[in-house]
């Protein structure tokens, strides 16, 4: 089944009351985003806003009808105040910086779409195949899980041998490239490096959803070197991530850009592993319900605290679930009964 899946997809995997979208390159997830169904989210959402004041390079302040405020890029388009106008949500809300939008161009069919497809319409390449999976089979099938841990893995090991650590804080995100690896004999073949490890970076910033502020501390080159740097990276980071900002280098010597935070990253979504690990439990009695071909002998037997939390959730009806005092409280086991 797998292997008749093209190299390059979307998987949308709608279960255990989440839906995740990923884009697959290689079987390895190459971008994700998820949610937790009962609170879907704002992003490609066509709301009525009020201009409030311009700012600088082509952006406005405008008011949703809720009073929320969001930054809306609007180009070289002049708006008075008080003009009323639609915008297109492009990112979720985080703490009190304001939603970010795109001014509305009027395209009725987008409207019609639902969250999954507006999102993939705004974030995904379109000519990628879409394949839905309800019961999370391919994601369990290519042990995508295990991918989606080691993106929260802060540090990342390159096929050349360097090392990148990815530190997060409130403010911004650190990402420090470690050489003691790797052998480099002149300032050209650190360029070169340079080039091709801030690549590695950008697929990292984009798997991870890191938005915000982010600064790099690059191997030290000389300035004519780092001007060639700069100019790859602007040139290059927008191929990778559109409306990035690519400052360049600060005093300090680290190298400043600003990316656009459209989803909440991965680390908020599963808070602890406590929860990881229930809703793969809930996953995988979807997954089986999918194969299972008798509705009379299949049951899951589970620790007390782990039924506990089963019994709030929809689940397969004919899989019985069995609470076990002999088992440790957060265990679970998909078991096949012998008749």
């Amino acid at each position: 089944m797998i292997n008749e899946i093209k190299d390059h997809f979307i998987l949308v995997d709608k279960c255990a009351e989440q839906t995740r979208i990923v884009e697959i390159k290689s079987k390895k997830i190459a971008k994700i985003t998820c949610w937790q169904d009962e609170k879907p989210p704002l992003i490609g959402n066509v709301l009525d806003a009020t201009v409030l004041k311009t700012l600088n390079s082509g952006i406005i302040r405008a008011n949703l009808k809720n009073k929320k405020t969001v930054t809306v890029r609007v180009g070289k388009k002049f708006l008075k105040n008080n003009a009323k106008i639609k915008v297109l949500i492009t990112s979720e809300e985080f703490e009190d910086k304001p939603l970010q939008a795109k001014l509305w161009t009027g395209n009725c069919d987008f409207e019609k779409l639902n969250d999954v497809k507006r999102i993939i319409d705004l974030f995904f390449n379109k000519k990628i195949p879409v394949i839905e999976d309800n019961y999370a089979i391919y994601w369990n099938n290519m042990d995508l899980d295990s991918c989606f841990l080691k993106a929260l893995d802060p540090m990342v090991k390159t096929e050349d041998g360097s090392v990148l650590w990815i530190e997060k804080t409130k403010a911004a995100t650190l990402i420090d490239i470690d050489t003691k690896n790797i052998l480099i004999n002149n300032e050209d073949e650190m360029l070169k490096f340079c080039k091709n490890v801030f690549l590695r970076c950008m697929d990292e910033i984009k798997l991870r959803n890191i938005g915000g502020m982010i600064l790099i501390d690059f191997p030290r080159v000389s300035f004519n070197k780092k001007a060639d740097l700069h100019e790859f990276i602007a040139k290059e980071g927008t191929k990778k991530i559109r409306d990035s900002n690519f400052l360049g280098f600060s005093r300090l010597q680290l190298y400043e850009m600003y990316v656009p935070r459209n989803f909440k990253s991965l680390e908020s979504f599963y808070i602890n592993k406590n929860e990881f690990d229930f809703q793969n439990h809930i996953r995988t009695l979807w997954r089986a319900s999918k194969n299972i071909k008798s509705k009379n002998n299949i049951e899951f037997i589970c620790g007390k605290s782990l039924h506990k939390k089963l019994k709030l959730k929809k689940i397969p009806e004919y899989i019985n679930i069995v609470e076990r005092i002999d088992l440790p409280k957060d265990y679970g086991e998909l078991l096949e009964k012998k008749i």
